[in-house]
């Protein structure tokens, strides 16, 4: 089984159906589908060739499409379930716990994307476009100057308790790219949060 990763520029009614539809045309079966109006994952139970990637990635609202040939199992949760549960019974007894979680997180997610992708920034791409269609982030651009790298998102899932898991995730994977020493911190610029990494 291989998933495909669909990077969305421009949601519309449809969508979907056409991504499907193309698919479903080359006698291929879609076991899963995960994601939202930022980025799909969809599993598929067959052979994946050029040809079909090609045409995915021309269909009107599709920006990027990538091949994770990696075996692994999405966990959906309620988001509001989830963050009462992060409020109640883990902010207020042990706040530090949630990062952490997160960073070991980021961590394995790193380290797994790492293991079809020969180059980390394709990999922490791939990595955070993963987490867009978790429904974890809405990634909204990643910039890599000479001394910080900045992770633009619109909006992470625990935002309403100040970002520890997601902190926690951003954290982990540069610790698996090879940054040994950096500083990560979040900045809100108008719309968007960014990310700072600085070496």
């Amino acid at each position: 089984m291989v998933w495909l990763l669909v990077s969305i520029s421009k949601d519309r009614p449809g969508l979907l159906n056409d991504i499907t539809s193309i698919i479903r045309s080359q006698n291929l079966n879609i076991r899963n589908i995960v994601g939202n109006n930022y980025a799909i994952l969809i599993e598929i139970d067959g052979k994946v060739n050029n040809e079909l990637v090609n045409n995915v990635g021309n269909v009107d609202g599709v920006n990027t499409v990538s091949v994770i040939d990696l075996p692994f199992t999405i966990l959906g949760l309620v988001r509001e379930n989830f963050m009462k549960a992060l409020v109640f019974y883990v902010m207020e007894r042990e706040p530090e716990l949630i990062e952490r979680l997160g960073y070991e997180y980021g961590k394995e997610l790193m380290r797994c994307v790492l293991n079809s992708r020969n180059d980390v920034r394709v990999a922490l791409y791939t990595s955070l476009e993963i987490l867009t269609a978790l429904g974890v982030i809405a990634l909204a651009s990643v910039q890599f100057m000479s001394s910080k790298i900045v992770v633009s998102i619109s909006r992470a899932f625990d935002e309403d308790v100040g970002m520890p898991l997601t902190r926690g995730i951003i954290k982990g994977l540069f610790e698996v790219s090879g940054s040994t020493r950096y500083c990560a911190r979040i900045e809100r610029d108008g719309f968007y949060r960014d990310i700072v990494i600085t070496c």
